[in-house]
């Protein structure tokens, strides 16, 4: 844990109004009901029609804000994780200033990765205000799957939600992030990818479901494992693992091979939000930290994906009178 006290003030998440229902993509792509609730774990998913990656980002950060205009001026820094922008360039996080009037002397960037998008986000911020001497962060992972997505597959479809999320880091922080542990593995770069087709305005998201599924259960139980040991912790000592949500079937997997094969503390919100890629470690830590009743718990986030790539840190509760 950073002796600076770096880490997230507080977590605000924005969801589109449209909602599909399981019964619904039950009725349009032909899967039994009991299945995509089960084993997806999917009884609504969030689809923006309206909105771009860069409204939703925008509305998210308004949330974070409210209540604290003070901070429009005080943010030194914003990173915006991103893998569907509207632009090539410019910058997503260039428009967001602009539109959420925050200071000219900001420094902001984008970055380009998906599901373990959030943890490498963190590490950014938290390093960035310590080395630099700043003061407050804000991550803001902001995704509309739904504008690469084949209509017509009903892996993708039945699976992935839109969403954006804002993260306030500073130094009040209430989740103080310890030792990072992260890793790449380029040789699967195709089993989750957009392609850049020539003279092609349509490029959709291929998905080897098969391949992430192996790839997740094989690596991410080690990873759990040796991410407790470079915080001097056992398993046993995390109260909540915080996983990528993919699919309840992922999550239940992942717990199942866990040292202690304690699935009552995997996280699994699956069925609340959907899998919402960058946005799904950040809203269910909002929700989590809504919901648990112990501040003082112990929270390992782990996010897998696009790349391969996959990272994890163990977050410390420094607030034991609030919650995020």
């Amino acid at each position: 844990m950073n002796s600076e006290n770096i880490g997230i003030e507080k977590i605000s998440y924005y969801l589109p109004k449209k909602i599909i229902t399981s019964k619904e993509l039950s009725d349009n792509y032909g899967y039994d009901q009991e299945f995509i609730e089960k084993k997806v774990g999917v009884k609504k998913l969030f689809i923006e029609e309206s909105l771009s990656t860069t409204d939703m980002a925008e509305n998210a950060l308004e949330l974070l804000l409210e209540g604290r205009e003070h901070l429009r001026n005080k943010v030194d820094l914003l990173v915006v994780c991103t893998q569907t922008p509207e632009y090539q360039l410019p910058q997503t996080s260039s428009q967001v200033q602009h539109r959420c009037g925050l200071k000219n002397s900001l420094m902001s960037f984008d970055i380009n990765i998906g599901c373990s998008g959030y943890v490498y986000g963190l590490s950014v911020v938290e390093s960035l205000l310590a080395s630099l001497g700043l003061d407050y962060g804000i991550l803001i992972t902001s995704e509309k799957y739904s504008s690469i997505i084949d209509n017509n597959d009903r892996s993708t479809k039945c699976l992935f939600s839109d969403a954006a999320s804002a993260t306030l880091l500073s130094r009040n922080g209430k989740l103080i992030p310890g030792q990072y542990k992260f890793g790449t593995d380029g040789g699967f770069y195709d089993s989750l990818i957009v392609r850049n087709k020539e003279n092609c305005s349509n490029n959709t998201l291929s998905m080897n479901g098969r391949d992430i599924f192996n790839f997740t259960v094989g690596k991410i139980p080690g990873e759990i494992s040796d991410v407790c040991k470079l915080n001097n912790l056992d398993e046993k000592d995390v109260d909540y693992f915080v996983l990528h949500q993919a699919s309840s079937y992922v999550i239940s997997s992942i717990a199942a091979r866990s040292k202690y094969r304690n699935t009552t503390r995997f996280v699994n919100y699956m069925h609340l939000f959907g899998n919402t890629v960058s946005s799904s470690i950040p809203i269910s830590l909002c929700k989590l930290t809504e919901d648990m009743k112990d501040n003082k718990s112990k929270i390992l986030i782990s996010g897998f994906g696009v790349g391969l790539s996959w990272g994890s840190v163990v977050l410390f509760n420094n607030k034991e009178e609030d919650n995020t």
